[in-house]
């Protein structure tokens, strides 16, 4: 008998299966830190630890966090093979940041934005391959949805720079193009405008059961551009200026 609870069993079968399962009112985490501990079920039974993050906002309040796998990590050039099954992914250009020392926990003394820029060593550009591994995702609440890391399928890290503090981070020309055909050519595009408002508040209230922001790891920040939809083989190719590049191809594989 699986020693995982129902929903990371799910998970980690659909993971492993290349395929989407559905999710049922039954496998509902009771409250986001049950999610954190299915992340950590997950990430477990897969063997692997978290490469780096994908953190953002909650609607009405607070913060999420969510591992970006080290076995779902690719750097520039790589290929993504994509399944039938797995139903398609959404397209990010992201801004992320990689930490040269840890950023604990510290219950009562909220990280500003001036501690968040110490700690970081270098900033790149991204692109995330977002992929639920529901079929019904839209049944699916916020913390289903954050135990499932918050619909990572991978994550592919470009060009970056260590000279960072004098670039406007929420005024980047960020460009992606799909097959040669620009989707996105424009200055910022962050949902929060300054891509650094969700690390400093995930990592004021970071609770994850995964060991919290270590050096080495890097933080996406979200997309810059309307995610874009795709299903098939495709060359994507992003940029954000004064920062780098980066690229993958998509292709289908059984």
């Amino acid at each position: 008998m699986s020693s995982l609870s129902p929903l990371a069993e799910r998970l980690v079968t659909a993971r492993k299966g290349r395929r989407q399962a559905a999710y049922a009112p039954s496998l509902l985490p009771v409250d986001n830190a049950a999610a954190y501990a299915v992340q950590a079920e997950v990430a477990g039974a897969l063997g692997t630890i978290p490469a780096g993050w994908k953190v953002g906002l909650i609607p009405g309040g607070g913060a999420f966090g969510a591992p970006i796998l080290a076995c779902d990590l690719m750097t520039s050039g790589a290929t993504y093979g994509l399944a039938p099954d797995m139903g398609g992914v959404k397209v990010e250009a992201e801004l992320a940041v990689r930490l040269a020392r840890d950023l604990p926990p510290r219950p009562g003394k909220p990280y500003t934005r001036a501690d968040i820029l110490d700690a970081v060593g270098e900033v790149f550009v991204g692109i995330e391959l977002v992929a639920t591994r529901f079929n019904n995702v839209e049944d699916a609440p916020f913390a289903a949805k954050l135990a499932d890391n918050f619909n990572n399928g991978a994550y592919v890290v470009g060009g970056g720079t260590k000279t960072f503090k004098a670039i406007d981070l929420s005024q980047i020309r960020c460009r992606l193009s799909v097959d040669g055909e620009i989707t996105n050519d424009r200055l910022g595009g962050h949902g929060d405008s300054d891509p650094l408002v969700p690390v400093v508040a995930w990592a004021s209230a970071q609770c994850d059961l995964l060991g919290g922001l270590k050096a080495g790891q890097f933080i996406t920040t979200g997309t810059l551009n309307v995610p874009v939809a795709l299903d098939r083989a495709a060359r994507l190719e992003a940029s954000l200026e004064g920062v780098g590049t980066v690229s993958v191809a998509v292709v289908m594989r059984g």
